[in-house]
């Protein structure tokens, strides 16, 4: 598992480069042109379809690794900030782990907050507060 995450991360960090686009453009310029004398037949189409098929079903892979890998990290630093944040609400770090129910129920709190604070605002009032939202957010079952 290591292996692949380590070549996949190479991979990705390779083909993100502006060159191997560059690559690809030239393949499939050159796969266009070698049509001309191959009158664009089967034999044509199926030099560059398979290969292309095989590539396209391995990056899938690997831009889903990438994409983990970085949902991962980002999540992490906003927990870092959660916890470092004084009058941040902790029990938010583990909040991807909810039910869609129970997301929605912190969403519609975290709408009538801002809500509120529109009101605030428009009262003259600061927008600045850390507000506790209720002890019904997440259970403490969820939490632990």
């Amino acid at each position: 598992m290591e292996l692949f995450s380590s070549v996949a991360k190479w991979i990705s960090d390779k083909a993100a480069q502006s060159y191997v686009c560059f690559g690809a453009f030239i393949i499939v310029l050159v796969w266009l042109i070698a049509g001309i004398p191959l009158h664009f037949g089967v034999t044509w189409y199926l030099m560059f379809d398979a290969p292309a098929a095989a590539v396209s079903i391995l990056m899938l892979f690997i831009i889903q690794n990438s994409q983990n890998r970085h949902t991962i990290a980002i999540q992490l630093k906003l927990d870092e900030i959660i916890r470092a944040t004084k009058g941040a609400h902790n029990e938010m770090m583990d909040i991807e782990k909810l039910t869609d129910e129970d997301l929605g129920k912190i969403q519609k709190k975290y709408g009538l907050l801002a809500e509120k604070t529109k009101e605030d605002l428009i009262k003259g009032k600061i927008d600045t507060h850390t507000p506790d939202l209720g002890k019904d957010i997440v259970s403490e079952k969820q939490l632990f």
